[in-house]
């Protein structure tokens, strides 16, 4: 069977505080590499890499991944945060396993990417396992953690030895991936709903087609999913819903809406939410 390649072009960010490790561990990640000498990084770093993962046998996401690297300073983290994390699919958020206070600024470094990228998935790093012996990070500081981000994946590498440091990107670029397939499906499904309303719609012309006719027909839609659907339908004014009984309402197709489908323009473009 001929495998289908799906391509993405992804965007992710490395955020913590400074000497947390983040250069290493980018350099340990693609070069494999360790730089024993410390130095700050200014303002932001990208570099490039290619990521392939197979989702079942016959698919395969084959991604051009841009990893960015931000100085670790907050006053850069405010004035670098709407160029550097708008259009992130995802994040790592680094912390010193010998200094618990770095891991104390990670709900920041979060808020601070997300209020810019939206609700994408992220990593956290509890970098230097090599030091474990003057680490400051124990079990009450990982329980806060666990509460702080409850869904979170956390894991703990070394930079300088490379352990875990594989395990904690391919971690995160497995989560973008899904997240995004999982989007583009519930996408593509709210395309298929528009289409069928529209159709249903045009089908009934001036009469319209009740919400009631179209639950009966579009079996394992729920009421709420359909009024978003119609919803879509009626900011792009394909549609017009009329209310006909309380809670109930009629989808009458627009001018717009029908010349929608005789140019073949059924694909819907769908909130981000779904």
């Amino acid at each position: 069977m001929v495998e289908q390649v799906r391509k993405m072009k992804l965007k992710v960010c490395l955020v913590g505080e400074p000497a947390v490790g983040k250069t290493s561990l980018i350099n340990r990640y693609l070069y494999n590499t360790f730089d024993q000498v410390y130095r700050t990084t200014l303002g932001s770093k990208l570099h490039l890499m290619s990521f392939s993962k197979y989702v079942t046998k016959e698919d395969v996401v084959e991604a051009q991944v841009a990893l960015f690297d931000l100085m670790g300073q907050h006053a850069a983290q405010d004035a670098f945060r709407d160029s550097m994390f708008w259009g992130a699919h995802g994040f790592l958020a680094v912390a010193d396993l010998t200094r618990p206070q770095t891991l104390q600024e990670l709900p920041q470094w979060a808020n601070s990417v997300r209020a810019t990228a939206g609700d994408v998935p992220f990593v956290i790093i509890m970098n230097k396992a090599d030091l474990l012996g003057n680490a400051a990070i124990g079990p009450r500081e990982t329980q806060w953690l666990s509460d702080t981000f409850p869904t979170v994946p956390y894991t703990f590498t070394s930079a300088k030895s490379g352990e875990g440091v594989e395990y904690a990107f391919e971690t995160l670029l497995d989560r973008v991936v899904t997240s995004l397939l999982g989007k583009a499906r519930a996408r593509a499904l709210m395309d298929r709903l528009a289409t069928t309303v529209l159709e249903r719609a045009q089908k009934r012309g001036a009469i319209g087609v009740t919400t009631h006719e179209l639950l009966t027909s579009m079996k394992g839609t729920d009421i709420k999913t359909l009024m978003s659907v119609v919803g879509n339908l009626e900011r792009l004014g394909y549609a017009v819903s009329e209310e006909i009984a309380p809670g109930r309402f009629r989808v009458l197709l627009t001018p717009t809406g029908e010349t929608a489908l005789q140019e073949g323009l059924g694909k819907i473009v769908a909130d981000e939410d779904f």
